[in-house]
């Protein structure tokens, strides 16, 4: 049975979820996202402290539904609710005068296991014979992703411009695979910037016969000195394109294959959390009781 046909609680009934799990747990946490409560759950169990535990993440099933819980919530409990960055981010567009929404500084939660360290030890542990100091040097590290980095945030300005331009066209959907070439099936898929370059191409020709090429020119300026401070592993959508590379990457490292759910739930277990630092910061305000508002 694969994800997508393991039931799930429909919006209305996942909103009244946290009541039963109130007295559990010291805070009730909503996601925009579905059947991925088991990584969630790893993850922010590890930003807890003196014991405390999450028993239940609730899925909201969407961004709206996340956003209209938010406003209308009026429970006793603690509550966190957690929307994803997403190409608002380039855009510099943030979900404002929200109690206790956090929205994250990366297009999704994705992004933060996308982590050097954490990818250390899944080849550690696939392996089973490759020392830690030696699975995974930064150095290799740096030079297998470093070229791939501003690429890949360059086509997402393009998405970002198009969602302006013309929000009905596919961008982000595209996927990973339609800018990969595999070559040798030992050796995997690898990033194709012939393919990148085509698809940045066709977008850009779709939206100039929408806006005309100068405002289509001025709007690609105007999101690049947006994130010009933005790094691409931020930007770029994590769970899209980023952790299929990164499973692309390991396995060229050791022998098997694992799923994109598996491998969110590993990589939960050992990413490194200094990036997570303003929401775990926001997680224990909200449970000692202080509020924030979104801005």
């Amino acid at each position: 049975m694969s994800l997508d046909e393991i039931p799930s609680w429909s919006a209305p009934a996942s909103e009244s979820i946290g009541l039963l799990y109130r007295e559990l747990q010291p805070i009730e946490i909503y996601v925009e996202d579905s059947n991925s409560e088991a990584f969630y759950l790893e993850l922010f169990n590890r930003m807890m402290v003196d014991g405390q535990q999450i028993k239940k993440i609730v899925p909201l099933h969407g961004r709206d539904h996340v956003l209209k819980n938010c406003s209308e919530y009026d429970g006793e409990s603690p509550a966190l609710f957690l929307i994803d960055g997403d190409l608002n981010l380039l855009l510099g567009e943030r979900e404002q005068g929200y109690l206790n929404l956090f929205q994250l500084n990366a297009y999704c939660i994705e992004n933060y296991l996308f982590c050097c360290k954490a990818a250390r030890e899944l080849i550690v542990e696939g392996s089973g014979t490759v020392k830690r100091e030696d699975a995974l040097p930064d150095h290799e590290w740096n030079n297998y992703f470093d070229p791939i980095h501003p690429e890949l945030k360059q086509l997402f300005i393009v998405f970002a411009a198009a969602r302006k331009a013309k929000p009905s066209l596919k961008t982000v959907s595209n996927g990973l695979s339609s800018i990969v070439t595999q070559h040798t099936r030992a050796a995997g898929p690898v990033i194709d910037m012939g393919k990148i370059i085509k698809l940045k191409s066709d977008i850009s020709d779709e939206c100039i016969k929408e806006v005309g090429e100068q405002d289509w020119n001025l709007l690609i300026q105007e999101i690049t000195e947006l994130s010009k401070d933005l790094r691409s592993m931020d930007v770029v959508s994590g769970k899209d394109y980023l952790l299929p590379l990164l499973t692309f990457f390991i396995r060229s490292k050791v022998t098997g294959s694992t799923s994109i759910p598996s491998l969110m739930f590993r990589l939960a277990k050992y990413c490194s959390l200094e990036r997570l630092e303003n929401l775990k910061n926001a997680l224990h305000e909200v449970i000692n009781g202080k509020t924030f508002v979104s801005h």
